[in-house]
């Protein structure tokens, strides 16, 4: 069972990025109403998006680890997750007037994008292994 959920997630990857991909623009660009969880964590808006773009830098990774044989694949989605985040965020600034740019929120996405990058290949060992 689980041979055949690795399968298809290896066969469905690149549409997985694509659609995470899409959920972190909608995110980044629709007006969210803060919850209150009880939590005081100083700017705990720079977690979630170190977070997110950690999450959609291994969802690309992943996508094109087979794709591109190339260990400079990795070079170029780190660019280009960056240059992302940072036209997302000049949306924000330049398109709503709900959500302000913000460049720690860009500071937050590219440590995100770093630490998906230092980590990948530990994660892909575990994958293997299961």
């Amino acid at each position: 069972m689980l041979q055949r959920i690795k399968k298809l997630l290896e066969h469905n990857a690149l549409i997985l990025a694509i659609i995470a991909s899409i959920i972190i623009a909608f995110l980044s660009l629709s007006s969210i109403p803060k919850i209150d969880l009880g939590i005081k964590i100083k700017s705990g808006d720079k977690y979630l998006h170190a977070l997110a773009y950690f999450t959609l830098s291994v969802v690309w990774y992943f996508a094109l680890n087979k794709k591109i044989k190339k260990n400079s694949f990795k070079f170029y989605v780190i660019l280009l997750l960056i240059a992302y985040g940072i036209i997302l965020e000049a949306l924000q600034g330049g398109l709503t007037n709900y959500r302000t740019a913000d460049f720690f929120d860009v500071m937050a996405n590219t440590f995100g994008i770093i630490l998906a990058t230092l980590f990948f290949d530990k994660i892909m060992k575990w994958y293997h292994r299961i």
